[in-house]
């Protein structure tokens, strides 16, 4: 078999576009389409790829020809006639529509699909703020549902190690794209709200691709699956422009992976530093109070009533005696004011009206010197004394003071101290 003659890569590319761009049919064609994965560069040119149910053409609008358009600006979605012809750039190998005019027909059906089921579950209470919980402040476990070779999973595994190195994170694998991908992203979403795992939240999502590649977070079983996670959720679909129906139904959504892992992830540094400050506010606060107890307590003890509790009984002595004073006075002035009144009358007084008046006056004196008996220092007049410790409680068993303890006793002209030498039972 004779050798074949290598061909460079170069040399492919350039026949591949030979081959593309002479057809007379590939030179002015117009060709129908939904617009998808629209994007702008900062020099006016528009790239976006028209796809229907199988297929997907990449598409170049570039300025000198998009400044000449007049309608509605292009977004994703709107159905459109592509006027043009087939360009092959040859350093990376790839074809792609040169497109000379657009028309537009309408909304694409993808996208009239998802706002319809959009608007069914936001009828059913699906999307309700009221829904939404609060991410938990620090984690301590995090599941992640997404593809395990994907780089979304890598981006979170970065960032959330680097913020908190302690952080345990569960990976629940499943497919983000495909037929298959609404059935696997649910399921890893059921088995991460498994009790077992004991995940404090999820991240569910992908890295960023088409608006067709993220068609399973618009997938009516996702959605809901999202909704009714026992576990917060956070919706991380890798998009810049299109809004999936996940980041509506889930408690936080994320723009990225990335940033859904900085969302849901403290970072140590930062939490350190609030611990450390709380403690100093919290040092201080305590302090202050300390200082300020102490103050009240310098103030109520340098008080008289604390240095010298006899005060306190002294004060109440003189009160009683002040009152007992005056009885004795209002008594003595109403017997005088009466004895004046009768006086005129005296000698006409029955014998039995003068004995019973004395009788009165005997009762009332008897009355005016026990009331004086029963004063303190009446008390103490009559040989009584009081016995008190150092500690100034008054003694009323043998059973409350200690051999050698000095003790006080106040009798009713001074004080005097002793010291117990031996105690009787009481």
């Amino acid at each position: 078999m004779d050798e074949l003659k290598p061909f460079s890569v170069s040399e492919v590319n350039s026949i591949i576009k030979q081959l593309l761009t002479g057809p007379e049919i590939l030179r002015n064609i117009c060709i129908q389409g939904e617009i998808s994965n629209l994007t702008r560069s900062h020099q006016g040119h528009v790239y976006f790829n028209l796809k229907d149910p199988k297929s997907l053409l990449a598409c170049t609008f570039f300025s000198y020809s998009n400044s000449k358009y007049k309608g509605r600006a292009l977004e994703n979605g709107m159905e459109v006639r592509a006027y043009g012809s087939i360009s092959v750039y040859e350093p990376r190998g790839q074809y792609n529509l040169n497109v000379q005019k657009v028309e537009e027909i309408g909304r694409g059906d993808l996208l009239l699909q998802v706002e319809e089921l959009k608007r069914r579950l936001a009828a059913r209470g699906i999307f309700d703020p009221e829904r939404k919980r609060a991410l938990p402040a620090f984690p301590w476990r995090i599941g992640v549902a997404t593809s395990p070779t994907g780089a979304a999973i890598e981006d979170i595994i970065r960032i959330a190690k680097q913020r908190f190195p302690e952080i345990n994170i569960l990976i629940s694998p499943c497919l983000v794209q495909g037929e298959e991908a609404p059935s696997s992203i649910v399921q890893a979403i059921q088995e991460l709200n498994q009790p077992k795992w004991n995940v404090d939240v999820i991240i569910a999502g992908r890295g960023g691709g088409s608006y067709e590649d993220l068609m399973a977070f618009n997938d009516e079983k996702v959605v809901i699956a999202f909704a009714e996670s026992r576990v917060p959720i956070v919706s991380a679909v890798g998009h810049q422009i299109d809004s999936v129906l996940s980041d509506l139904a889930a408690d936080a959504f994320a723009p990225t992976p990335t940033a859904a892992a900085e969302m849901v992830v403290p970072e140590m540094e930062a939490v350190e530093s609030e611990l450390s400050e709380f403690e100093t506010r919290l040092e201080a606060a305590l302090k202050n109070q300390i200082r300020n107890l102490k103050e009240r307590f310098r103030i109520l003890t340098s008080k008289g009533v604390f240095l010298e509790p006899k005060t306190l009984l002294n004060e109440r002595i003189q009160k009683l005696d002040e009152t007992i004073s005056r009885v004795g006075l209002l008594g003595k002035n109403a017997l005088i004011l009466s004895s004046s009144r009768l006086a005129p009358f005296h000698l006409r007084l029955p014998m039995s009206f003068q004995a019973g008046l004395e009788r009165l006056k005997k009762k009332f004196e008897l009355v005016s010197g026990k009331i004086e008996g029963y004063s303190p220092l009446g008390t103490l007049k009559r040989g009584y004394s009081v016995v008190r410790t150092k500690q100034k409680k008054v003694v009323t068993s043998p059973k409350q003071i200690k051999m050698e303890e000095e003790l006080e006793v106040i009798l009713s002209e001074g004080r005097i101290l002793v010291s117990n030498k031996g105690t009787l039972d009481g």
